[in-house]
């Protein structure tokens, strides 16, 4: 690469920061800190992240570049995690899992599960048809579709199946038969292990890339591109010229401060579809509160569709003798969020759940709102996102990340498409020159 391009990068997120470690550039950040999801708000003797974030890869270059490179200081976990349904607790995930259920549930699960054991596999126009497909009619409608319909905020049916595949772990006959007639352990998916850092919480991640770079500008937010100029305004009034831009910023939001698009692109950017996330974060004087590290909540009469128990990734984010919770509720355009009462709906639903006590003192309520959750893959998202990303690589925008390259990547894909970003501008400048 030419030691004189002038790359820039927008967002200090894992990808941002991977970019520019892995080929130079120019962070600029809109936040005063950086991480962007990867965020842990430290709030009166509390750490939170900003929801369930744990790095769970087997990627042996990922796992290299930051215990051996960086030195994040990473432990090795075993996931305890839990569902409730039915007044019941059962181990994650729930088709491998039904022991304890009612026994009517447990012969529907098991009953579809054989039924569609033995099957080809074809490939499904949508998730819904998959679901049904490869776990049976049981598992499908005690769980995987109420959860899916209260987590995606849409139905199913309206997403495609080509993202499921790696996410959720299919169980062999035997595994579900045992996980029915008995309390199985058995770890299943790719998180039934996971690294989480010994202190500070999640952002000790990012912060471990930001200690070797100083090329990182915060409370920078870019609200204009020129890309015929090759210059990003910013708020404070600042402009940047660049030869290659790398963002990571939303693709919504990108397309939104891009002077003079296409109608083509700017109708595929309204055409994306997401959910965001709300979390309810509780400090309380219990000391032992929970075991889990998370907990499902697949029915629709419990407010949140998860909650997660930050000592228990980290004994030492919560003051001596207390306990938190993180409440994730899911919202978008098509399933709407009361945000001036889902508080007290969320500690009326932990009470009913028997998570909280009536006596327990909640000492702390601190919100978080994530606008940006998960991108849906709906039926248009494929060809919504290529014609926006063709048009801005054609004019020398790279766009990497869960939300830049619009995919439902975990930490380690993000890394890995920071470094991907810059290997695309290296080669393509290696051809030209």
């Amino acid at each position: 690469m030419s030691e004189n391009m002038n790359i820039v990068i927008l967002g200090a997120g894992l990808t941002g920061l991977s970019a520019a470690y892995h080929g130079g550039g120019t962070i600029y950040e809109k936040e005063k800190e950086v991480g962007g999801t990867c965020r842990s708000p430290k709030i009166k003797g509390y750490t939170f992240d900003l929801g369930i974030h744990v790095l769970h890869t087997k990627n042996d270059y990922v796992l290299n570049l930051l215990i051996k490179n960086l030195n994040a200081p990473l432990l090795v976990q075993r996931r305890r995690a839990w569902i409730y349904s039915y007044n019941t607790l059962t181990r994650y995930p729930f088709q491998a899992n039904t022991y304890g259920l009612p026994i009517k549930v447990v012969k529907d699960c098991l009953l579809g599960f054989i039924d569609v054991y033995n099957k080809d596999s074809i490939n499904y126009d949508n998730y819904e048809d998959w679901i049904y497909a490869t776990f049976g009619k049981g598992i499908a409608e005690h769980f995987l579709i109420p959860y899916s319909e209260k987590f995606w905020t849409i139905p199913p049916k309206e997403m495609t199946a080509d993202w499921p595949d790696s996410r959720i772990p299919r169980p062999e006959l035997e595994e579900v038969l045992e996980g029915a007639l008995s309390d199985q352990k058995k770890g299943f998916g790719p998180n039934w292990t996971f690294r989480y850092p010994k202190k500070n919480g999640i952002c000790t991640i990012p912060d471990a890339f930001y200690s070797i770079n100083s090329e990182i500008f915060l409370n920078k937010e870019a609200i204009g591109v020129d890309i015929q100029k090759k210059e990003i305004t910013f708020s404070d009034g600042f402009k940047k010229r660049y030869d290659k831009l790398i963002s990571t910023t939303p693709l919504p939001e990108l397309v939104k401060i891009i002077h003079d698009l296409p109608g083509e692109v700017v109708n595929a950017s309204q055409g994306l579809r997401y959910n965001s996330i709300f979390c309810v974060n509780l400090g309380i004087k219990n000391p032992n509160l929970n075991d889990a590290h998370w907990i499902y909540y697949p029915q629709g009469d419990y407010s949140f569709f998860r909650i997660s128990f930050p000592k228990n990734f980290l004994e030492n984010s919560v003051p001596e003798g207390k306990s938190s919770i993180t409440s994730e509720i899911s919202y978008s355009q098509f399933k709407e969020l009361d945000k001036g009462t889902i508080v007290d709906r969320v500690i009326k639903d932990l009470i009913k759940a028997k998570v909280l006590k009536r006596n327990d003192k909640i000492e702390l309520i601190d919100t978080r709102d994530i606008k940006y959750g998960y991108i849906i893959y709906d039926h248009n998202r494929s060809k919504n996102s290529s014609i926006i990303k063709k048009f801005l690589m054609d004019n020398n925008i790279y766009t990497a990340g869960r939300y830049g390259s619009w995919e439902y990547y975990w930490m380690d894909d993000s890394i890995l498409d920071g470094k991907r970003a810059i290997d695309h501008i290296k080669e393509q400048n290696r051809i030209k020159g």
